[in-house]
Formats: structure tokens, sequence, C-alpha cells
């Protein structure tokens, strides 16, 4: 397995334990967040360097993104590094880095929402969908604005 696979596969397995199962929109937020890290470059030593907003619909399954980005962003509620907003149906995540004006914005492909939501109702596996989700190439996944 080549080593970036093995990275991404730690970090989903890490925010399954965190969220009690394996879903598709855990996996996206993990993957935003690992994306973020990688553009952003923040010092991995200093856990507290990205504060996010999310703009997300607060319903199951979509909110389950939430969990991914704190297990991989280190951004969380509790810390308040990561704010919360509810959308209607847009999910984006604004990222900054602190003390600095690097900036990204995060939009989740609408397409690949309601394609997942199609599929779930048809009854198809959280843990297939998570890993088609996990190789899905990421600029089929989001849009990045940098900002």
């Amino acid at each position: 397995m080549h080593e970036e696979e093995e990275k991404l596969t730690s970090a989903i397995k890490n925010a399954e334990k965190l969220h009690g199962h394996l879903g598709p929109f855990l996996v996206i937020g993990v993957r935003m967040g690992k994306t973020v890290k990688r553009i952003l470059n923040p010092n991995t030593g200093d856990k507290s360097e990205l504060e996010a907003t999310a703009k997300i619909p607060l319903l199951t399954p979509i909110s389950c993104i939430i969990d991914g980005i704190q297990t991989t962003t280190h951004c969380t509620v509790g810390n308040q590094k990561l704010k919360i907003e509810n959308s209607q149906k847009e999910i984006t995540v604004d990222f900054k880095l602190q003390n600095s004006n690097r900036k990204l914005k995060v939009l989740v492909n609408p397409k690949i929402v309601e394609k997942l939501m199609d599929r779930i109702s048809e009854g198809a596996s959280n843990e297939e969908l998570a890993w088609e989700i996990a190789r899905m190439p990421e600029r089929q996944l989001f849009t990045i604005e940098k900002r």
C-alpha cells in the first residue's frame, strides 16, 4: 500500500473510533481535513493552528462530516476552533491558519452528496460507500478556493 493511502486509512480508522461507525460522510470530513492540512501545511507539532467554520446541513448522515473534520484537523467544538452553522443544502468549510492570512474554502461537490443519498436510500452499505469516497479523486469530491 502506498504511504499516502496508509495515512488516509489510518485517519479514517481513527475517525471511525471517535464517531462510532464508518460512513461516507465521515470520510468526506477526513478527506477535507487532510486536504486542508496538506495545502495550508500547518505545523503538525502544534495542533491548534487551524480554525474552521463549517456550513453544513445539521442532519444525519451529512453532519457526520463534522467528526471527520474534528479528528483530522483538531479543530473541535470543545476547543472552539470549529464553528458550525446550519446550512439548507450547501456544504462548505472555511479554514484559516491562525496568525496568518492563509485561508481556504472547501466546497463539497453537491452531485456527490446527491449520489450518496440516493445510494444510501437504495440500501448501499455505509462501509462500501465510505471506501469509495476514500478512493475518489480530490478534484471530483471538492472545489477548493484559496483566499
